[in-house]
């Protein structure tokens, strides 16, 4: 299962934003024309080859860059297509707007380097443990023996997230190979030393595997229901005896999974389905039961190049039954979903055309386009072509200009033209890269599609967001384009309506998000190029967010962890090593270090997933997976120490605590060790 903090969806957005790499129109020199286009000296603007008015091609409606306003949040609701043929005439004007997308820096022929500003996902958390919104830690408890067992570290603490391990409180089901294999029973039928494991750990000192199940996923369990999120299946197994689980009901999936929740015994789950023209009018991601037509599709008002389908869905988790479904085009890149108590918040990053970039600047903005010129770039952004077909147009006329001046009056025209050209990309770089929002609410098992809105850049993963008091703050990246560099931001809106509250701008200028997490009224963020700023921005008052503090210190923290009320721990990387820092923030316009370690290690399993993150608040340690170890550390004084490396059967994956000891999960068993003592009591081998 992707569970992508870059998840999609079908926002109203007013401007298409800018995907991955910046600006590379094409390779070409411009002072030579290419095949077929007119020669050096000639003067006539026609291009030959150049479609016709009329001519059968694909349309689409592509926003000029004039038309395009700054940001300001909300925008009109979403609506449904009116038919099978509307819903192919969108798909077919997004195909062909996908075909130019980005926005550029350089004119051709003139790149000398391509930028990108690619987000990979990382992971976050921040103080305040006992926050009701934003609680990193593994769950406490059950009315069972043992009473203190830890759970899955999640997001937000009334929201399961899908792991390997899950408990009841009386056992552990743990599929080492859901997350690599990702396997289910519809491709075979896996042996149970590759499925999931039954634990018991009535007696923490002695745990036994009472029973296993032929299927391997995520995991989600509640109640006496066990969900296996597998590639292929949903299942549902009735584990009222732990020791014979029994299938209850089962899903077929016909969509990849982007993210799911539990809550009360109801399952979210939110589905990513790629379409385009030929796309049937009714999608089957959960199987035909739950077909879903083209017409109960939402769209926004504005083209955008969609590509994918979104659902979500709520399913009763002890019955299998699907109680609704809403769904929605967007866009299969940089998809982010983030739920709240309230609502699901799902996101995707677009571009906007560089056709409409160089239209634009050439017509409008360059004082040395001639007449000719300006004629020929209004007839060509006249034409029912695609953006990639406009873009293509465009060039071949500049270059026939170009082409036609004297060597040395062309040699500076294209340097004149290239800055005027990066200066207006810089000068509009907010307008080029946006992440259209929408709001689903959740009451109970009732979806709704609500409010749609945008802000500039894109956000790193689930962590960027965050609903608190009625305020919706997501943390973005704004990428270099041009002559700018890139910097982040952090907008505030107001949850029901998405309009902009306010916003903290220019964070880490040439650099990216690495790392978000609110607590309250504070937002912990992390960029990095070469240092590692760590800034705090207080949003006691939405509509004036401050950055009120700021450190720098080598390498960068992709997780961050509360530990108390004045420490933050962040996890990450230095000189290709893992490092941990302990920051101090009782202070927040001057955080500070506490203490810091960069560790032999050079990977740890917590830079691809919080899940691998355990804190032991009784014990005052984390577990940091490492290799075939699992490294204790305590966090306590205001110090980091390494207690113990416990060496472990395989690669290790996870831990949980249980009364007074570790489990330590890994790929071919389990090692238990005594907190007071750190002192390895049992071993369970899996793989015999």
């Amino acid at each position: 299962m992707r569970d992508r903090t870059a998840q999609a969806l079908f926002v109203g957005l007013v401007v298409v934003v800018m995907g991955g790499e910046l600006l590379a129109f094409s390779a070409l020199d411009l002072g030579t024309p290419a095949p077929g286009a007119a020669s050096p000296g000639t003067q006539a603007p026609g291009i030959p080859g150049a479609p016709e008015p009329g001519t059968n091609t694909e349309t689409v409606p592509v926003p000029e860059l004039d038309d395009l306003e700054p940001f300001t949040g909300g925008q009109a609701g979403a609506a449904q297509f009116e038919s099978e043929s509307s819903f192919r005439t969108y798909l077919e004007r997004g195909a062909a707007l996908a075909g130019s997308a980005g926005p550029g820096i350089d004119p051709p022929s003139v790149v000398t380097e391509t930028v990108t500003a690619t987000v990979t996902p990382m992971d976050t958390a921040a103080p305040v443990p006992d926050s009701p919104e934003e609680n990193g830690d593994s769950g406490e408890g059950s009315s069972s023996d043992p009473s203190r067992i830890g759970d899955t570290n999640v997001q937000v603490e009334s929201l399961d997230e899908p792991d390997i391990v899950k408990a009841d409180g009386r056992n552990f089901y743990y599929a080492p190979h859901g997350a690599s294999a990702h396997r289910a029973v519809g491709g075979g039928h896996p042996s149970v030393d590759d499925g999931t494991h039954v634990i018991d750990v009535t007696e923490p000192t002695a745990p036994d595997r009472i029973g296993g199940i032929r299927a391997a996923g995520k995991l989600l369990q509640t109640g006496e229901t066990l969900v296996v999120i597998g590639k292929d299946e949903l299942r549902g197994y009735n584990v009222s005896d732990p020791a014979d689980p029994a299938r209850t009901w089962t899903i077929p999936l016909d969509a990849d999974v982007v993210t799911a929740r539990e809550r009360d015994g109801t399952l979210y789950l939110v589905t990513e389905t790629r379409i385009g023209p030929e796309t049937p009018c009714s999608m089957t991601p959960l199987g035909a039961e739950s077909a879903i037509a083209c017409t109960d599709v939402y769209r926004p008002g504005t083209q955008i190049p969609a590509d994918a389908a979104y659902a979500a869905f709520t399913i009763d988790a002890e019955t299998g039954s699907v109680t609704d479904e809403v769904s929605f085009v967007g866009t299969a890149e940089n998809t982010v979903v983030y739920m709240s108590p309230d609502a699901l918040y799902v996101t995707y990053t677009t571009s906007t055309p560089r056709s409409a970039l160089l239209g634009t600047f050439v017509r409008e903005e360059f004082d040395r386009t001639p007449g000719w010129l300006d004629e020929r770039v209004a007839e060509i952004r006249s034409y029912d072509i695609s953006a990639y077909s406009t873009e293509r147009e465009i060039e071949n006329a500049l270059r026939t200009w170009f082409g036609s001046l004297p060597a040395e009056e062309r040699r500076t025209v294209r340097e004149s033209f290239h800055e005027g050209f990066r200066a207006y990309v810089a000068d509009h770089q907010r307008n080029l890269t946006a992440t259209g929002i929408v709001r689903v609410g959740v009451d109970g098992d009732a979806l709704s599609v609500g409010t749609t809105g945008t802000v500039p850049g894109r956000p790193l993963n689930q962590f960027s967001m965050s609903e608190h008091e009625g305020t919706l703050r997501i943390a973005t990246t704004i990428p270099a384009v041009g002559s700018a560099d890139s910097v982040n931001d952090l907008y505030t809106l107001d949850a029901e309506s998405l309009d902009r509250r306010g916003a903290v701008t220019g964070m880490g200028e040439n650099e990216r998000v690495y790392a978000v997490r609110y607590v309250g009224d504070t937002a912990y963020v992390v960029t990095f190029r070469r240092i590692d700023p760590f800034h705090v921005v207080n949003l006691s008052d939405p509509a004036n967010p401050e950055e009120v503090g700021q450190l720098e210190l080598p390498g960068f923290s992709s997780y961050l962890h509360p530990v108390n009320d004045t420490r933050v721990l962040g996890i990450g990387e230095e000189d290709g090593r893992v490092k941990t820092v302990l920051f101090d923030v009782s202070d927040p316009s001057n955080p500070a270090i506490a203490d810091d370690h960069v560790l032999d290690e050079r990977w740890s399993a917590v830079s691809e997933s919080h899940h691998a993150f355990t804190i032991d608040r009784r014990y005052g340690v984390f577990f940091l997976p490492a290799g075939d170890e699992g490294l204790i550390v305590d966090y306590t004084d205001g110090s980091l120490e390494i207690e113990e490396r416990i060496a472990t059967d395989g690669e290790a994956l996870r831990a949980r605590y249980v009364e007074d000891y570790l489990y330590l999960f890994a790929e071919g068993g389990i090692t238990v060790v005594n907190e007071t003592t750190w002192e390895v009591t049992a071993q369970l081998d899996l793989d015999g």
